[in-house]
C-alpha cells in the first residue's frame, strides 16, 4: 500500500509521540451497591453516541456537521493526525467483509495504507465528512485512532559504548572471536534521527532499512526520535559483526507489517522497546501475542521492553457505594490525581496526559464505562472536566473494553487526576489503568496517587513467546523505579490467574552517541542489551532455536530479588559468562516454558 501522503501530527514528536492507551483492571464485586444500572437516557451527562466510533473520531465527525474547518480543529485537539481534509484511522471489519470495508473507504475519497491481522485490520486517512457514512457500512464494524506504538524510554532526562558490555562479560566473548558474525538483527522503533551519521563508527557501515508509518517514505526512517537509534547502538555494541535492519513505526498495524518485512529479510532476532495499550486483554492472548508467535516459528528470537509503567499504573475493583456511577478509590473519593512527591496531589504545569483504561470484557464488550481527566485549581476546590472517553460498548462487532483521554497541560498549573464512570453494566469487572509517557520539567514523572506496581506489564510484552525484559541500573544492577512488573493478567484480562513476566533484565543509564553519557534509560535500554547478547550466542552456536537460546541467556543469568523466576527481575541480571571453550562453570541450562506460571 502507498504510504507516500504528506501529513502532519496535531502532537509533538520525540518525548511526545501521540501516547498510547492506557489499561484499567478494576474488579466489581457483588455487593448490591455495586449492582447494574439501567440504560441512561440521552441527557447532557450521556449524549447520544455513535456505537461504531470511537468518541474523539465522533467529536470529528460531529464538528464536520459545522464545517470541514471546524472537523479538522476538533481532530487536532484531540491530537489525531491529518493530512489535507482527512484524518488517520484504523477500521475494525472482518475477514469476510474487507474488501467490502475497502470499498467503502475509497469510494468516500479514502486512502487505505495498510490491511492485516488476518484482514480483520484497516489503517488509512478517511475525509472528516466521511466518518459516518462509512461507519454506516455493513462491514465496517467500528472506526477508531489507530493503536499507536511509542518509545519505552523514561521520560526524564563523539564514540559511545555502553556500560553494559563489561557487565555481561561481552568483551570476553568479543576476544574469543564471538561477535555476532552472520546474524541479522531487526530493530522496529517510532523513529532513527541521526543513524546515517553513526554509519561506520557508532553503527555498522551501512544497515538496511524500510518505513511503515503512512504518509512517510524510507528517508524519513532517519527522523522523529532518536530513541531507536540509541538502541541500535546497544545491539551493536555488544554484537559488532551484526547485520542490521531498521523498521520505522507508529502504530500496531505498521509493527506487524515491520515483522512481515523482517521474516522475508530472514532475521535472527528483532528487538522492540515500545509499548502499546489497550490493544488486548493483557493475559498473553491476541493479535499481537499472534504476531509474535508466528516470529518464532519462523525462527525469530523477539525481545521486547517490559514497559515503564510500575508507578505509573494503577488496577482495582469496582467499587460504588453511593450510587453516583463513580468508581470510589480507596480514599473514599471518586478521582485518582497526579502526584510528584508520592503524597499529595501535585499541580502540573506542563504535561501531556493519557489515561488508557481497559476490564476483562473481552468476549462480550457489553459491560460500558468511561473515563475522564480532571482538574481543579487547588485542594478544596471543585474537580473540572476536561477531556473524556466515551466509546460505546454495548455488543457491537470491533468494540472493545477500553477507553483512552488525553490532553496536554500547557503552562496551566493545576492538579490533574482521572475519575471512571459506570455508564451500564449488570455484572463484576476488572480494570487496569495506564498513565503512560509524562512528558514534564521534573526529573520524576508524575504518577497517580493510588498505584499499583503489579499487572504493569504492557502489551505486547505480555506475549509469551517474547523474551520480555524489565531494567536495571547498570552501576548499582538495582532495580529502576519504572521497570514495569508482572505477573500478567488471567484468562480475559482478570485480575489473579496470570503468568510470571519479566524474563530476564537488563541495563538503563548507559552512554550512547545518541543521548550522552549514562543517559539512555527505561527498559527501551535495556531491551538490545539482550537482542546483542542473544547475537553473541547465535553467532557462537549457530543452530541454536530461539528456544535454546532463550535458554541459554536464561541459565546464566545472575538470580535476583526472590529466588528463580519472580515478577520484578524475571530469571535475573543478563549475564552471559565466559565463551564457549573457556568455560569452568557449571550453568543450569533450562527450557523455558511457553506459559509460565505464578509460583
Amino acid at each position: 500500500m502507498k504510504k507516500n501522503q504528506g501529513s502532519r501530527f496535531g502532537g509533538r514528536a520525540r518525548l511526545v509521540l501521540p501516547l498510547l492507551m492506557l489499561g484499567i483492571l478494576l474488579f466489581t464485586n457483588a455487593s448490591p451497591s455495586q449492582g447494574a444500572h439501567p440504560p441512561p437516557q440521552d441527557d447532557d451527562a450521556h449524549p447520544p453516541r455513535n456505537p461504531k466510533l470511537d468518541s474523539y473520531l465522533a467529536n470529528v465527525a460531529a464538528a464536520a456537521e459545522e464545517s470541514v474547518g471546524e472537523a479538522l480543529s476538533a481532530a487536532e485537539s484531540g491530537s489525531l493526525r491529518i493530512s489535507g481534509d482527512r484524518v488517520h484511522v484504523q477500521v475494525v471489519t472482518h475477514q469476510a467483509g474487507w474488501e467490502g470495508a475497502v470499498q467503502a473507504m475509497t469510494e468516500a475519497r479514502g486512502e487505505v495504507t495498510g490491511v492485516g491481522f488476518g484482514d480483520t485490520l484497516i489503517q488509512g486517512w478517511l475525509p472528516v465528512d466521511a466518518l459516518e457514512p462509512v461507519a454506516a457500512e455493513e462491514d465496517v464494524y467500528f472506526i477508531r485512532r489507530p493503536i499507536r506504538a511509542f518509545p519505552l524510554e523514561s521520560l526524564y532526562v563523539g564514540n559511545s559504548t555502553t556500560e553494559g558490555l563489561s557487565v555481561i562479560n561481552a568483551t570476553a566473548w568479543h576476544t574469543a572471536g564471538h561477535t555476532g558474525s552472520g546474524v541479522k538483527i531487526g530493530v522496529i522503533d517510532g523513529g532513527f534521527i541521526g543513524y546515517r551519521g553513526l554509519l561506520g563508527s557508532d553503527l555498522p557501515a551501512s544497515v538496511t532499512v524500510r518505513n511503515f508509518v503512512d504518509g512517510e517514505d524510507d528517508a524519513q526512517v532517519d527522523g522523529t526520535t532518536e530513541h531507536g537509534t540509541a538502541c541500535v547502538e546497544i545491539a551493536y555494541d555488544v554484537a559488532p559483526a551484526s547485520e542490521i535492519y531498521l523498521a520505522k513505526v507508529a502504530t500496531d498495524l505498521d509493527l506487524a507489517e515491520a515483522v512481515d518485512w523482517l521474516i522475508t529479510q530472514r532475521v535472527d532476532i528483532i528487538s522492540t522497546s515500545l509499548g502499546i495499550y489497550n490493544a488486548t486483554a493483557g493475559d498473553g492472548t491476541g493479535y499481537l501475542a499472534e504476531k509474535v508467535a508466528q516470529a518464532r516459528a519462523a525462527g525469530i528470537l523477539w525481545v521486547t521492553a517490559a514497559g515503564n509503567d510500575r508507578e505509573s499504573h494503577w488496577g482495582g475493583v469496582y467499587n460504588n457505594t453511593d450510587l453516583d456511577s463513580f468508581h470510589e478509590f480507596a480514599d473514599g473519593g471518586d478521582v485518582n490525581c497526579f502526584t510528584t512527591d508520592g503524597v499529595t496531589c501535585s499541580p502540573l504545569l506542563l504535561a501531556e496526559i493519557n489515561v488508557m483504561v481497559r476490564w476483562n470484557d473481552w468476549a462480550d464488550v457489553n459491560q460500558d464505562y468511561d473515563v475522564h481527566l480532571v482538574r481543579r485549581d487547588g485542594a478544596g476546590a471543585d474537580w473540572v472536566p476536561v477531556a473524556s472517553s466515551t466509546d460505546v460498548q454495548n455488543g457491537g462487532p470491533g468494540q472493545t473494553p477500553t477507553e483512552w483521554v488525553a490532553a496536554i497541560v500547557a503552562l496551566d498549573p493545576g492538579h490533574y487526576g482521572f475519575r471512571i464512570e459506570r455508564v451500564r453494566g449488570n455484572r463484576p469487572v476488572n480494570f487496569e489503568v495506564f498513565t503512560p509517557g509524562f512528558v514534564i520539567t521534573s526529573l520524576r514523572p508524575p504518577r497517580p496517587l493510588e498505584l499499583v506496581t503489579a499487572r504493569s506489564i504492557a502489551n505486547l510484552a505480555d506475549a509469551p513467546d517474547a523474551i520480555t525484559v524489565a531494567a536495571l541500573d547498570v552501576s548499582s544492577l538495582t532495580q529502576e523505579f519504572y521497570s514495569s512488573e508482572g505477573p500478567t493478567n488471567g484468562p480475559g484480562g482478570a485480575a489473579t490467574g496470570g503468568f510470571i513476566k519479566p524474563d530476564i533484565s537488563g541495563f538503563a543509564n548507559v552512554s550512547t552517541q545518541s543521548y550522552g553519557a549514562s543517559a539512555f534509560n527505561g527498559t527501551s535500554a535495556a531491551t538490545p542489551h539482550v537482542a546483542g547478547a542473544a547475537a553473541l550466542v547465535l553467532s557462537a552456536y549457530p543452530n541454536y532455536s530461539p528456544d535454546q537460546i532463550q535458554s541459554f541467556l536464561e541459565g546464566r543469568s545472575v538470580d535476583m530479588g526472590n529466588p528463580g523466576l519472580d515478577a520484578r527481575f524475571g530469571y535475573g541480571q543478563l549475564y552471559l559468562g565466559d565463551p564457549p571453550g573457556r568455560s569452568t562453570l557449571n550453568y543450569s541450562i533450562h527450557l523455558p516454558a511457553i506459559v509460565k506460571t505464578q509460583p
